[in-house]
C-alpha cells in the first residue's frame, strides 16, 4: 500500500497543528551569546549542570563573538550518540553532569555553529569538485596511460 499506511498519521499531525500551542524557542539565536545558547541546551535539554570550555574553545568563542553574523547563528551540538552527556560511558539520560566543549566551527552552508563535546572527532568533508574529475586516460600511447593520479 506504500504511503497509504501513513495517511492516519498525517491526519493526526495536521489536526495537532491546528491546536493552540505555547511553543517557544529555547534561546534567542540573534541576541543570546554563544555560551548562553550552549548552556541553555546543556541544562534545559540534556539535564547537565555545568559547561567547561577548553582553551581552544574559549578563543574560538571570543573570535566568533566579534562577528554579529556568526554569533547570531543557532547551535548544533556534536556529541556521543550513547548519552545526553559527552561521556559515552554515562548511558542514556544521566543528570547533574558536566559537559566539556573542546572545539567549535561554523557550518556556513547549513547556517549554524557546530559545538564539539567530549571525545568527538570531526571527519573532513568532501571537496566541492571530487578528485575523479582530474583522472583521465591518455589514448595516444599504447597501452593507454592513466593521468591525474600523482
Amino acid at each position: 500500500k506504500g504511503g497509504a499506511g501513513a495517511v492516519d498519521l498525517g491526519k493526526a499531525v495536521m489536526s495537532a497543528c491546528q491546536q493552540p500551542s505555547d511553543f517557544k524557542l529555547l534561546y534567542d539565536a540573534k541576541n543570546d551569546s554563544i555560551k548562553t545558547k550552549i548552556e541553555k541546551i546543556v541544562r534545559e535539554v540534556y539535564g547537565g549542570d555545568e559547561v567547561k570550555y577548553s582553551e581552544k574553545a574559549e578563543k574560538i568563542i571570543a573570535q566568533y563573538g566579534e562577528d554579529p553574523e556568526i554569533r547570531s547563528l543557532p547551535i548544533c551540538m556534536s556529541k556521543t550518540q550513547y548519552s545526553l552527556s559527552d561521556d559515552a560511558n554515562k548511558l542514556g539520560a544521566p543528570k547533574g553532569f558536566t559537559i566539556n566543549v573542546k572545539d567549535l566551527y561554523v557550518s556556513a552552508g547549513a547556517g549554524f555553529i557546530v559545538v564539539s563535546l567530549g571525545a568527538i572527532n570531526f571527519i573532513p568533508g568532501l571537496p566541492i569538485k571530487p578528485a575523479y574529475y582530474k583522472i583521465d586516460l591518455d589514448f595516444s600511447t599504447t597501452p593507454p596511460r592513466i593521468l591525474g593520479l600523482s
